[in-house]
């Protein structure tokens, strides 16, 4: 029986050679909010979310922010919309990593919220609406997380 011991050695090491990728600790997800739920808000954030098992960040949307009272608690992307009231609590209850916004989204967050969402730390990240769906998540995983 002690022979057949040395003998499993080599077979061990090929074992956990081949499995160790799968026991790989992942990097944490990028937690973004959205604000807006346009036509431009819905597209990179589908962008993002297909990229998702090509890239070596995962985006995590954690919110999508909108004004409307209609669209209060309704999903996108399986992700919930929540108002614009709730962003500071939403980025420290889920330890949020930076809030997007599009130039031009109809949007309107009173000063008093932008204060707090200051206050919580995290990076607000403006994107153009004259860069590309590439440029934009470019910049979106280039920013300091």
């Amino acid at each position: 029986m002690m022979k057949l011991l040395p003998s499993l050695h080599p077979l061990i090491m090929r074992c956990k050679a081949l499995f160790k990728p799968l026991f790989k600790s992942k990097s944490h997800p990028i937690k973004v909010i959205f604000i807006g739920i346009d036509y431009r808000c819905f597209s990179l954030s589908k962008a993002l979310l297909d990229n998702n098992h090509h890239h070596s960040k995962a985006i995590e949307i954690t919110a999508f922010i909108d004004d409307e009272p209609w669209n209060n608690r309704t999903q996108v992307h399986q992700v919930t919309v929540y108002s614009p009231s709730e962003i500071a609590a939403l980025v420290v209850k889920h330890q949020v990593d930076l809030i997007i916004q599009i130039e031009g989204e109809s949007l309107l967050i009173a000063d008093n919220i932008w204060q707090g969402i200051h206050k919580t730390g995290v990076d607000v990240l403006t994107l153009s609406l004259d860069q590309d769906l590439a440029q934009q998540q470019d910049l979106i995983y280039q920013t300091r997380h």
